[in-house]
């Protein structure tokens, strides 16, 4: 067991990530393509651009509300009991929109479905956070972003299949069929610990150790591992709740809390704004804008979702080595060439002949979803959900989710008619965007990779009640209350200028 168990529970609590991948991918992957049969605009009377657009904003209004009750749920309920809740909105509201009988129906099937994946997805990466070992902490909160991937390839390669049946079954069966990874979730997470840290936090000592030694079964137990990892969280938790963080509050009134949710806003908004959702959402009419027809549009799909699968096991191979901030900033980089070629091409072929250009073009799309996935796609949940304090770690990364949602909301309402009105031109917003963001992640992104949660505080001048860096660990003196010793050398004693209280940094 151990490590195993540990990766095990990783990728079952990101079961719920399929469904969100799946679901967002149904505009492009089964809405989206099904806008080019018969059977789905006709059963719904043909809806307008506005009515198309208001299907994916609803969905995406949902999800920004469940972003921010995900965040107090979070920390209200646990992250075990959220997942759960969050995997039964899912199947509700996919069986309602399976079964949606009028626009309407279809409408609150959407925006329940935003809900649900609003709430698992912050929860979700912090979860697997929260849980993983520093050396594979990247890899295993990454995973979610490998299930979103393979959820969305999916839904492409279903909706693309689906073509063929005949009337409403070509639409119905591929939404009907994201029940199953939901009612999977929905039981399987019986069988799931809780967060240790949140155990923790909710004073719940004997079954958080219960749950560390579990995920740590793998370690010699002679070595006094599991003892000194529940120590080492327990200290830090008690050291932020006496001491630097009271309240919620502190999010906004300490300097050092301030800079991080900067720097998760941040990473959400260039997220976004790198174009991958427009690109995501309205390819197949980008696809058709270049001469491509029929069925064609939809097999193109299909190879433009497998991008971000493949990409992002590369990603996944390098991001505890390499770390977090310099594939950020060259993904930025390298999407600042793509999308200038993406531009140039658009501006020359788009409705052209000239059938080279148009494959150029095409492909310039394929490589953008591909460099996406190389940074941005697994980084930006393992970034933001490793960068804060336990205390306020579920509400902050409930509040970068929220602004990443909004901001992605923006674009998906304007950008249908911001193609119609300047068509390439468009382009070029992403492109100043993307090269905006590269600066900034070489400029002011610290790096996070190899260090416990509780140690990254050091990273944003916060003190560490207790270093991981030691074989056995003592500490003391923490905000003038004694708190005991195990029998580690003290090397050095940091003031915590804002809460004048006394912090022992300790190292191997």
């Amino acid at each position: 067991m151990g490590k195993s168990f540990t990766i095990g529970c990783s990728i079952f609590a990101t079961t719920g990530s399929f469904i969100y991948g799946y679901d967002s991918g149904l505009f492009k992957g089964i809405i989206s393509t099904t806008l080019g049969q018969a059977s789905f605009p006709a059963y719904f009377n043909n809806p307008s651009d506005n009515l198309t657009g208001a299907i994916v904003s609803t969905y995406s209004g949902g999800q920004g509300v469940g972003n921010l009750v995900g965040g107090y749920l979070g920390d209200k309920l646990g992250r075990k009991k959220t997942i759960w809740l969050a995997a039964n909105l899912a199947l509700v509201g996919a069986i309602l929109q399976t079964a949606a009988v009028s626009i309407s129906m279809f409408l609150v099937g959407r925006i329940l479905a935003g809900f649900a994946v609003g709430l698992v997805y912050a929860i979700s990466s912090i979860y697997n956070a929260e849980i993983a070992p520093p050396k594979i902490r990247g890899v295993l909160v990454g995973l979610q972003t490998q299930l979103i991937s393979l959820g969305y390839a999916t839904s492409n390669w279903i909706g693309t299949f689906g073509s063929f049946a005949k009337g409403d079954a070509a639409w119905r069966l591929p939404l009907g069929i994201q029940c199953v990874p939901a009612v999977i979730l929905i039981i399987g997470l019986f069988w799931l610990p809780e967060s240790p840290r949140w155990l923790i936090q909710e004073g719940k000592y004997e079954k958080a150790h219960a749950v560390i030694k579990k995920l740590h079964s793998d370690i010699d137990q002679g070595s006094d591992f599991v003892n000194r990892e529940f120590d080492q969280i327990k200290r830090q938790i008690d050291y932020e709740r006496e001491v630097t963080i009271k309240s919620f509050w502190a999010l906004f009134s300490k300097a050092s809390s301030r800079k991080r949710l900067m720097l998760g806003i941040l990473l959400q908004v260039f997220l976004q704004t790198t174009g991958i959702n427009v690109v995501n959402y309205y390819q197949t009419t980008l696809f058709k804008g270049v001469g491509i027809q029929g069925r064609n549009v939809l097999w193109l799909s299909c190879g433009y979702g497998m991008m971000g699968p493949i990409a992002n096991v590369i990603c996944l191979m390098y991001i505890d080595r390499v770390g977090r901030r310099l594939p950020l900033a060259w993904c930025s980089v390298g999407l600042v060439v793509n999308v200038t070629l993406l531009t140039i091409f658009s501006k020359e072929f788009a409705g052209s002949d000239n059938v080279v250009g148009q494959g150029f073009t095409i492909a310039w799309m394929f490589t953008f979803s591909f460099i996406f996935s190389l940074g941005y796609n697994a980084i930006q949940l393992v970034y933001i959900a490793e960068i804060f304090p336990m205390a306020l770690r579920s509400r902050a990364t409930a509040i970068c989710a929220f602004i990443g949602t909004a901001t992605g909301l923006l674009f998906n309402q304007l950008s249908p008619k911001a193609f119609n009105s300047i068509g390439w031109r468009y382009y070029i917003v992403f492109l100043i965007c993307d090269a905006v963001a590269a600066a900034c992640f070489f400029l002011i992104f610290p790096e996070t990779k190899g260090k416990s949660l509780e140690e990254i505080a050091e990273i944003f001048g916060d003190q560490v009640a207790y270093s991981e860096r030691v074989g056995v660990v003592g500490v003391k003196d923490i905000g003038g209350a004694a708190m005991g010793e195990v029998g580690a050398t003290v090397v050095g004693k940091k003031r915590d200028d804002d809460h004048n209280g006394m912090a022992v940094h300790i190292e191997r």
